[in-house]
């Protein structure tokens, strides 16, 4: 596949995304998605500890979710200075506030008086106004994160508020997606994009940047995050698991989620389909300038580590993963829409959103069942056939970002 170029310079970590940067996407790409099926030979699964042992999702913590770049939701949650938006990033309760001048700044959840969590996760967004305020001892912080106010800790106590900020991490969006970097020396977001298994650089066509949230469904499913993952990469278990959605894509009756030929990864939809609906069509505004064939198509781009991007001919879903222990997964679906599509008379994305959340559901079913499989004393590891390649490539991710040998 060949990398689609940026539509226009994006700026992005204080640099900006060029057409000449964009066009070298493709060059860290998986290393076994293109293998033949003759050149295959069976590849390894991780190890059922992998999945199960709290020492190894601690080891995920440390080297990869408080590393690299993680998404948590979207900019346009945050659309106003002083609007917030709170996420949990394996464990580490994160908030967004977009400051006065309105630009976006993250910190850890935690007053630098005492440690309280200052904002809560449910609601998970919202306005603080002009400062934010500690519920605990009203210690106030502006948008920027400079201590403000410590009602009752007097100036002759020789307290000097400017050392007492509130703890910082980096942020940063693209294609309106929000991501934050709890590293102390955050890389470049666009250097993390690039370095995916998939990309959503390749999308930029699609305009994501300009799409609005217009629903959302939040799932608990009792298993790991990787096999949330793995899921979504392998369609050997859709006959059987999902008999509505090879009625839409059906390539996915042979248990394959790419034919090596159609661009982008993309897969055609059923004859005369223009709408990711179980019949087929929706009354939804097609997006404008996409590629002809692409008002035929499904495209799915998983971004490492946890973000799957779906887009349709007049939407795109996204499930945005939330890793909660070894065994627990908050998978959020988000459903995306042009601004015009949203400001219809009657807008109603209902064929869609619940075409999804039945494929969703099936799919957290047996996440689970694996969930508990991979769990065992008797698991022994298990065996990736080709259809199963971009398992094995996002594995193979995930060995370099925990500093594993590569299995190759």
């Amino acid at each position: 596949m060949i990398g689609q170029r940026l539509s226009e310079p994006e700026t992005m970590g204080g640099h900006a995304a060029t057409i000449e940067e964009a066009a070298i996407v493709t060059q860290e790409r998986p290393r076994v998605q293109g293998v033949g099926v003759r050149e295959w030979r069976p590849r390894p699964t991780l190890r059922g500890t992998d999945y199960s042992s709290e020492a190894v999702y601690e080891e995920e913590r440390e080297r990869l979710f408080f590393r690299g770049w993680f998404c948590i939701g979207r900019a346009d949650e945050v659309p106003a200075s002083g609007d917030y938006l709170v996420r949990d990033v394996a464990g580490e309760s994160i908030f967004v506030v977009r400051n006065r001048a309105g630009e976006l700044r993250a910190f850890y959840n935690v007053c630098a008086h005492r440690g309280t969590r200052i904002l809560d996760e449910d609601p998970a967004c919202g306005s603080v106004g002009k400062a934010i305020k500690c519920p605990y001892h009203a210690w106030s912080y502006d948008l920027d994160g400079r201590l403000l106010a410590t009602p009752n800790v007097h100036e002759d106590e020789q307290f000097e508020r400017a050392d007492y900020r509130l703890n910082e991490v980096a942020v940063d969006q693209h294609g309106g997606f929000l991501f934050v970097s709890l590293a102390a020396e955050p890389g470049s977001l666009l250097d993390w994009l690039r370095n995916s298994n998939e990309t959503i650089l390749e999308f930029e066509r699609y305009r994501l940047g300009e799409l609005r949230l217009g629903r959302r469904i939040s799932y608990d499913v009792a298993a790991n995050w990787k096999i949330v993952v793995e899921n979504y990469n392998e369609c050997l278990h859709c006959p059987q698991i999902h008999p509505e959605l090879v009625q839409v894509i059906p390539l996915y009756r042979k248990g394959e989620v790419w034919d090596g030929e159609t661009r982008d990864g993309g897969n055609e939809m059923a004859p005369g389909a223009t709408s990711f609906t179980a019949s087929g069509t929706s009354d939804l505004p097609k997006f404008p300038d996409l590629f002809p064939e692409d008002y035929g198509m499904y495209y799915g781009a998983f971004q490492f580590p946890n973000l799957m991007v779906n887009m349709h001919p007049d939407s795109v879903m996204a499930y945005v993963v939330y890793p909660q222990g070894p065994d627990r997964t908050r998978v959020v679906s988000e459903f995306y829409f042009r601004p015009e599509a949203l400001a219809m008379p009657g807008f109603d994305p209902s064929p869609t959103v619940d075409l999804w959340d039945l494929i969703s559901r099936q799919d957290w079913q047996v996440c689970e069942r694996a969930q508990l499989g991979v769990s065992s004393r008797g698991y022994r590891g298990g065996v990736y056939p080709r259809k199963d390649r971009l398992l094995f490539d996002f594995n193979e991710r995930w060995r370099e970002a925990l500093g594993r040998p590569q299995v190759g």
